[in-house]
């Protein structure tokens, strides 16, 4: 699964690598954010008439609009696994009508070891790279309601798979026109374990609250790493994978 992520990413940063129409200014709420959690507002794109892009805030963890009270809302929301996300109700209609990118810079799993669990930080080396996302409004009893979206998962990378099973479908700027505007089988053909350079790293168990949030929880465990000055994420040494 893919339960906490990185988003490290200014306003103009987004705008040139994602390509977005407009606006000039980002929306009040958005920000950068080294640990990105399920229910936080966070940044998604899905695409316009007439071919552009667009940026909204939308909740991590997808509310079906058809589900009539909240009280009955599934649990585990925030990931569509790519085997059922075609099948199961809450995520149906979500991918056969609106996907989206959700903007990353990395993403975090946690790896087994004993009874313990270490969390090692993971990405793409491609720029810009997205995750997979559907999304949904839900508008309760005529209310203004509100937007949310889940993170599409498939099975880990083999250069990964040690430290998890799953992982974020993740799309590359060439499979972004697809996974938005495409058929579903052409969508669909998208959901696969990533077949490009990964890299990864164990990091402070510090990520392990959510409401930390700085780019020293990225930092590598390992002395000779973590000596080096914290740098934005494109500068960020790790193991290459």
């Amino acid at each position: 699964m893919c339960g906490r992520y990185t988003h490290a990413l200014t306003w103009s940063d987004i705008v040139r690598l994602y390509e977005l129409t407009l606006p000039e200014v980002g929306p009040r709420e958005h920000r950068q954010t080294w640990n990105a959690a399920p229910t936080q507002p966070l940044p998604i794109i899905r695409p316009i008439e007439g071919g552009g892009r667009e940026l909204i805030i939308a909740g991590w963890g997808l509310i079906p609009g058809w589900l009539k009270n909240l009280d009955e809302k599934a649990v585990s929301t925030i990931n569509a696994r790519a085997e059922s996300v075609r099948d199961k109700p809450t995520f149906r209609q979500s991918f056969e009508r609106r996907r989206c990118l959700v903007p990353a810079t990395g993403w975090y799993e946690w790896q087994k070891v004993g009874p313990k669990k270490r969390p090692i930080y993971m990405r793409a080396t491609a720029e810009p790279f997205a995750f997979a996302g559907i999304w949904d409004r839900w508008a309760g009893n005529g209310g203004p309601g509100f937007i949310s979206y889940a993170i599409v998962t498939t099975d880990a990378a083999p250069s990964v798979s040690a430290y998890h099973h799953r992982m974020p479908v993740v799309l590359e700027a060439a499979q972004f026109d697809q996974w938005m505007r495409g058929t579903p089988d052409e969508a669909a053909a998208l959901m696969r374990p990533y077949a490009g350079a990964l890299e990864a790293w164990e990091v402070s168990a510090r990520v392990n609250g959510p409401k930390l949030n700085d780019p020293d929880l990225m930092r590598p465990v390992d002395a000779a790493a973590a000596a080096a000055p914290v740098r934005p994420p494109t500068g960020m040494t790790g193991t290459l994978l």
